[in-house]
């Protein structure tokens, strides 16, 4: 808890100081789905990101937790995942450069990593070989990028993230696997706090900085606490939104067009599941982002059930 806390607090002391320089700096863009598009600071994903370590390494000053080799390449790839979305959002980067960075920084994970086994519901532990790490370097560059798919609503990427954590934390105290939380606890107390800034309407975006990030991190902390099959489950709406955007080689925007009453409309070709859901409902931002975080909590919530109740 201790932990939560530092991150919190150190985020939430952080943003404002990073809303005030990158409005200085014109590090801004416009939030789409408002009449008047506003400009906004964006890259808060650094304070994220500073509020995760102070919060991790708290742990490491109280001698709660003591760095392992794993933990540490664990961390490598969390820092340089955070690292490509912060040169995307200062330089914009190619797709395929985005796709292949997180993959060579999560190379240290992939040799430190213990077991060679995979558990798949309803067969059990399979050994890979050294294929399981290619599959973990390939995992983590899809749930950071997969992270990044689904966002451009105030607040959506934030508390996704945040449902996301919450499960895997339950999952891991349900099942005694306590090492996924000494990374978990210190995310959810960063997006907790972004979130204060983040919601509607936002006062700053979080960047492809956090959204790779948050991917890294929750991925590292499914393969250390050993819960990959409830991260994939957990993905599974940003699976979707990938190959809806595929249809549109990912040109498509998940941004809506707001009437005089706020009320999002989108006609154009169906590239996205925030398309679908301003298609089937007459809704406002911050209802469509309901909408999507309920979907997750439900997926969570029910990923939670099964592994209380032993299914599979």
């Amino acid at each position: 808890m201790v932990s939560l806390f530092a991150s919190f607090i150190a985020t939430f002391i952080t943003i404002p100081w990073l809303i005030k320089k990158m409005s200085h700096a014109g590090m801004v863009g416009k939030d789409m789905n408002k009449i008047d598009k506003p400009e906004i600071p964006e890259m808060g994903g650094i304070g994220v990101l500073i509020g995760f370590l102070i919060g991790f390494f708290a742990l490491i000053v109280l001698k709660v937790f003591k760095l392992t080799p794993e933990t540490t390449a664990a961390l490598f790839t969390i820092v340089g995942c955070a690292f490509v979305g912060m040169m995307d959002d200062v330089f914009g980067l190619r797709q395929r450069v985005k796709g292949i960075l997180p993959m060579i920084f999560a190379l240290p994970f992939a040799v430190y990593i213990r077991g060679t086994f995979v558990y798949i519901p309803f067969i059990g532990n399979i050994d890979l070989g050294i294929f399981s790490r290619v599959i973990l370097v390939f995992a983590i560059a899809c749930a950071a990028n997969g992270m990044n798919m689904l966002e451009g609503f105030n607040g959506l990427g934030t508390g996704l993230g945040i449902i996301m954590c919450v499960t895997l934390m339950f999952a891991s105290f349900i099942q005694g696997k306590i090492d996924a939380l000494f990374i978990l606890f210190p995310l959810l107390g960063a997006l907790s706090a972004f979130l204060c800034f983040n919601k509607y309407p936002a006062k700053i975006f979080p960047g492809d900085t956090m959204m790779l990030f948050t991917g890294a991190v929750i991925a590292s902390a499914a393969i250390i606490g050993g819960l990959k099959w409830i991260c994939f489950v957990l993905l599974v709406p940003m699976v979707a939104e990938f190959f809806l955007k595929l249809k549109g080689r990912f040109n498509a925007e998940c941004f809506g067009t707001p009437d005089e009453n706020g009320y999002l409309r989108y006609d154009g070709r169906t590239e996205s599941l925030t398309h679908i859901v301003m298609k089937k409902w007459k809704l406002k931002e911050w209802e469509v982002v309901g909408v999507l975080w309920g979907v997750e909590a439900l997926i969570g919530g029910t990923a939670v059930i099964v592994v209380m109740l032993d299914l599979i």
